[in-house]
């Protein structure tokens, strides 16, 4: 059987709901005579015939109103297909997906950056997906992601980066712990403590950036708890397992068993860079990548000689301006 045109159906539907060739030849705009052969050639392909000559109108048989019905359906369906595209290619729709680690939306950015866009243009649809970034990268590098979300420096010469957030890290204490009533944390204290860590991955994650900052003072934390990832690290500390060092915009969702203080002494700072492949980027996501914020200079955690002292200062409430000021960043 050869394949049916989009055209044929079109002039089949016509005649199909005027019941007659001329007056759908008018209301196509089109002669009768080369709709007649349409008609024709559209029963020839399908192998039956579609209508019954009843006076001077055509009538479906049984075939006919089965095959208009499809008819319709099919003609609906790339009506809807056109307009997608269309709306992709205009950048007013479409899907973008976003590749992120665990923790990379806390601070709101991504998100609320997303939600912007969708608000403005309604039609465009967001996807995130949880990876860790060496997978990130390469389902990007595979056109499974529009963009990753990596804290290193990116090398790969076929990918473009920036720079859109840097994150502080806090201490994060049970609100019984003895150090909650200390103003002035040593660094012999955080020797002593119990500490509640995230897993060991291959590629950056935070318990090598926390382990680099503990031996950068000379000291390796005595570990209480592994924890699966660092929400769940949050149900330790607040049961008393430790302390956990966690970035800035977790604190929204410590809860009232958990305190937490600035870590000055541990110098824990991340960069959060936005990555994409330049020669891939839809005009939906060219609309997310320009309403993103962009950090031309972000400002480094200072690499002092380690004191003996830190003096905690309370953060301001639990969560309060955390999502501020990393949009501030």
């Amino acid at each position: 059987m050869h394949l049916i045109e989009l055209r044929m159906l079109r002039q089949f539907v016509s005649v199909a709901e005027h019941e007659s060739i001329s007056r759908a030849a008018e209301a196509l705009h089109i002669s009768a005579s080369p709709l007649s052969r349409t008609i024709l050639q559209l029963e020839a392909r399908v192998g039956f015939a579609l209508f019954e000559r009843v006076g001077r109108s055509l009538r479906l048989n049984n075939a006919g109103r089965e095959l208009l019905a499809n008819a319709r359906e099919l003609l609906r369906s790339n009506e809807t297909l056109m307009r997608d595209l269309q709306r992709r290619a205009d950048g007013i729709g479409g899907t973008v997906v976003i590749g992120h680690m665990a923790g990379a939306l806390y601070n709101g950015i991504i998100p609320g950056t997303a939600r912007q866009v969708q608000l403005a243009h309604p039609s465009i649809a967001f996807q995130f997906e949880g990876a860790e970034e060496l997978q990130q990268l390469e389902a990007l590098r595979r056109g499974r992601l529009d963009f990753a979300v990596q804290t290193q420096e990116v090398t790969d010469p076929s990918l473009a980066s920036r720079l859109y957030s840097t994150e502080n890290y806090v201490l994060l204490m049970p609100k019984r712990h003895p150090l909650v009533a200390v103003a002035d944390i040593p660094l012999q204290m955080l020797v002593d403590a119990q500490w509640v860590v995230t897993p060991e991955r291959s590629g950056p994650s935070l318990r090598a950036k926390f382990m680099t900052a503990c031996r950068r003072l000379g000291f390796e934390p005595r570990v209480a708890c592994v924890a699966g990832d660092i929400v769940s690290a949050l149900a330790l500390v607040a049961n008393e397992f430790g302390l956990c060092a966690a970035q800035e915009s977790l604190v929204q969702f410590a809860g009232e068993m958990i305190v937490a203080r600035p870590l000055p002494l541990l110098e824990m700072q991340t960069e959060y860079r936005i990555v994409w492949r330049p020669e891939a980027v839809s005009p939906a996501a060219q609309r997310f990548l320009d309403a993103l914020p962009h950090v031309p200079h972000p400002a480094r955690v200072r690499r002092a000689a380690p004191p003996k002292h830190s003096v905690a200062r309370p953060v301001r409430g639990r969560g309060e301006g955390a999502r501020g000021r990393a949009s501030k960043r």
